[in-house]
């Protein structure tokens, strides 16, 4: 019994041998795609700082690009209210024109139009 028990614990040391080996093969294993990744994760690093900048300069003209815009949109604003101001001002004008000259020009039409008419009179009487 004593021969049984030895050659197992012979073969349990084996199997924990192999085990051993197998274990630090699968370690290093792990630690290669550790240092691959890390590879990997820094040059994924290295590559996105400078896209991260662009981006961060793109960003930054498309906030300025947009308040010019909102600047010159405010600009023309002023610029068709300023329009609509002069349009007014110009209408209340014809139409105080319109009120103060047109009264006085129909009355002197009419008294003109009066005399010629007075005239024609006085001709047509005169030849007859």
């Amino acid at each position: 019994m004593e021969g049984f028990l030895l050659v197992m614990q012979v073969i349990a040391l084996s199997a924990v041998t192999v085990l051993c080996v197998y274990l630090v093969i699968i370690l290093s294993r792990f630690r290669n795609f550790l240092t691959l990744l890390e590879t990997n994760i820094k040059e994924l690093t290295a590559k996105a700082i400078p896209v991260f900048s662009n981006l961060e300069f793109i960003t930054d003209k498309i906030k300025n690009m947009s308040e010019n815009i909102e600047g010159q949109i405010e600009l023309i604003k002023n610029s068709v209210n300023s329009v609509k101001e002069i349009t007014d001002n110009i209408v209340s004008f014809e139409r105080r024109v319109q009120e103060q000259v047109e009264e006085p020009v129909l009355e002197f039409i009419g008294t003109v139009s009066a005399i010629i008419k007075g005239i024609r009179t006085f001709i047509t009487r005169l030849r007859a």
